[in-house]
């Protein structure tokens, strides 16, 4: 996603009633291609030949070993917590009768958007994603780009609203969901198409930026799910995960518990708009991916804006130039390490849920 990062929704706030701040959306039809979109960083060159990265607008994005065996994500809460709650949706608009009856008489619920978009996966292989919309402008938003022959980005795109400690701000658990269930649906529909390319039961993944949840496919078949994050009690909780570490990316951005050439997939969930060192952390990501592995980045229009870069609480509604800035990130991190990068929408529905870039 040149231009765009993921909107860190698995950074959890302190406090229940600090919730994300859901930016406007256009309502009209013509805007219904503002979605999901996700950027596919494919195969490294150089040091790491074929190294894959994936950003999806998702993308996401991006966070021991055990033996094969199948781990999901359930719908029960962790232990302790009555049930998975949402953040406060803020500027949403729901109508039952335009989001059900009317929506789809007037195909208005996304379901005749055309779908389809094929794409390098897994080690180059083209793979098809199901949801993804080929005539989306943040899919199209590579197309016409040309990447900057030098690093654009100022220190101060990188400043934010709030320059405090992020461990005092994330340091209370909250075991909610930051985007909507058609947005994690779709996500986990394109980890699917992606994780499914690879031999089931020996393939690796890391979560950046992890919580309670990676929204990975309730099928995962991954000999190894590592997840990084800033809440102790949030990554004790996830189901999905064989290790875990506690880690401040924007503190050290180096992954440093991490050999070279470890994992196929790199994945990061609406997160990557609060990293302030986006440089150093892809460039790490592309260390610890195997040769022809995949990073998928995933954002969406939704953060909590006191903790997003500077760069990227300009427009949140700007799909497009989302995924220019995060495509951008890997174009020079490090410079020739990454090939086919990419950019796919899988919004479920640009009208009434939350765009997936």
């Amino acid at each position: 996603m040149p231009l765009a990062t993921a909107s860190g929704y698995y950074h959890l706030a302190t406090g229940t009633q600090h919730a994300p701040t859901r930016w406007p959306r256009a309502v009209p039809l013509i805007a219904s291609v503002l979605a999901i979109a996700a950027v596919m960083f494919l195969g490294a060159a150089s040091q790491h030949p074929q190294a894959s990265a994936l950003y999806m607008q998702v993308p996401s994005f991006t966070r021991g070993v055990a033996s094969a065996r199948t781990v999901g994500i359930t719908s029960q809460p962790p232990q302790g917590v009555t049930g998975p709650s949402k953040d406060t949706n803020v500027g949403r608009k729901d109508s039952p009768v335009m989001a059900g009856g009317l929506a789809s008489l007037f195909g208005l619920d996304g379901s005749n958007i055309p779908r389809g978009v094929k794409m390098p996966g897994w080690q180059g292989k083209d793979v098809m994603i199901p949801n993804g919309i080929p005539n989306s402008k943040v899919t199209q938003a590579l197309k016409m780009f040309t990447f900057p022959t030098e690093w654009p980005f100022t220190p101060e795109d990188f400043t934010r609203f709030d320059e405090n400690d992020d461990g005092f701000f994330y340091d209370a658990p909250r075991f909610v969901t930051h985007i909507d269930d058609a947005a994690i649906n779709s996500i986990k529909t394109f980890y699917k198409a992606v994780f499914d390319q690879a031999p089931q039961g020996e393939y690796s993944v890391l979560d950046l930026c992890s919580s309670w949840i990676s929204h990975y496919p309730d099928d995962l078949n991954a000999k190894r799910v590592a997840i990084t994050g800033m809440n102790d009690a949030e990554l004790k909780s996830n189901k999905a995960a064989t290790d875990y570490s506690l880690k401040d990316l924007n503190n050290d951005p180096m992954l440093s518990q991490y050999e070279d050439n470890t994992f196929d997939f790199v994945t990061n969930v609406v997160s990557i708009d609060y990293l302030n060192k986006p440089k150093e952390i892809v460039s790490e990501v592309h260390r610890v991916m195997k040769p022809g592995g995949m990073a998928i980045f995933s954002f969406s229009n939704r953060c909590f804006f006191t903790k997003a870069i500077n760069i990227w609480i300009r427009d949140m509604n700007d799909g497009p130039g989302h995924c220019r800035i995060v495509a951008t990130y890997f174009n020079f991190a490090p410079a020739g390490g990454w090939k086919d990068i990419r950019c796919v929408d899988i919004s479920a529905n640009p009208v009434f849920s939350d765009p997936m870039w």
